[in-house]
């Protein structure tokens, strides 16, 4: 397939497999592996100059970026496209249908895209249903137009607050019998315990009036068995 003028250069287009790893390519600076896809271009000055003095510049077919003439021939017209596989021939199609510019990088880049974007609207519409069933299970009409339902739930929640109270007056009342009950145990424990009858403290006296004391309990002694003796003499 080429581009060309009557007096101007001719461009010709081709795609085919790489026979070896020579090439470059002209828009990633990268070697072109031998039997993958590649897409070349060959420039020529005029009509007089042959094929094989032509300038070659050669693209990975993800780096290679669709020209106009592509988009305006058939694509048989494409040279080499007829001998390429049919995955790649589906490729190569897919790329010239977006137009002059799109690239295999692009055109992937656009279906992820897509697909992402479906994929958020179908999931939209299934959250606005569900909340819509939600809706038509909590509400009833009938009982929204003659104000039943309002009634109902100011019932229900005042309902529940005494079931809560009741709750909290059971677990306040439980908590003060385990506190009261512990004191109790205290003192019983302490009533039954036998008591222990404390000895009297000895007072220690200074020599002196131990001394003193010790002579005046020996002259009552003395003077009470004299008196006992008296007594006797007496009988």
């Amino acid at each position: 397939m080429a581009d060309s003028t009557s007096s101007g250069p001719i461009i010709t287009y081709c795609v085919e497999y790489a026979e070896t790893q020579l090439s470059v390519c002209k828009s990633c600076n990268r070697v072109i592996p031998a039997k993958s896809l590649r897409v070349g271009e060959l420039f020529r000055k005029n009509k007089k100059e042959k094929k094989k003095q032509a300038k070659y510049s050669w693209w990975h077919f993800k780096c290679w970026t669709v020209p106009k003439v592509l988009t305006v021939l058939p694509i048989e017209q494409f040279r080499g496209y007829p001998a390429l596989g049919k995955k790649d021939q589906e490729r190569v199609e897919r790329v010239i249908k977006h137009g002059e510019g799109a690239s295999w990088k692009s055109v992937n880049e656009k279906v992820v895209k897509e697909g992402e974007e479906e994929e958020e609207e179908e999931e939209k519409p299934k959250k606005k249903q569900k909340i819509s069933k939600e809706a038509d299970e909590d509400v009833d009409l009938t009982d929204i137009l003659t104000g039943v339902q309002a009634n109902n739930k100011s019932a229900d929640s005042k309902a529940k607050k005494t079931k809560n109270a009741e709750k909290a007056g059971k677990t306040e009342k439980a908590v003060k019998g385990t506190k009261t009950e512990k004191p109790a145990t205290k003192k019983k424990a302490k009533a039954e315990a036998p008591k222990v009858e404390e000895e009297p403290k000895q007072v220690l006296l200074p020599k002196e009036d131990q001394l003193e004391l010790e002579n005046i309990a020996n002259e009552i002694q003395a003077s009470f068995k004299a008196d006992q003796k008296a007594k006797r003499s007496r009988a």
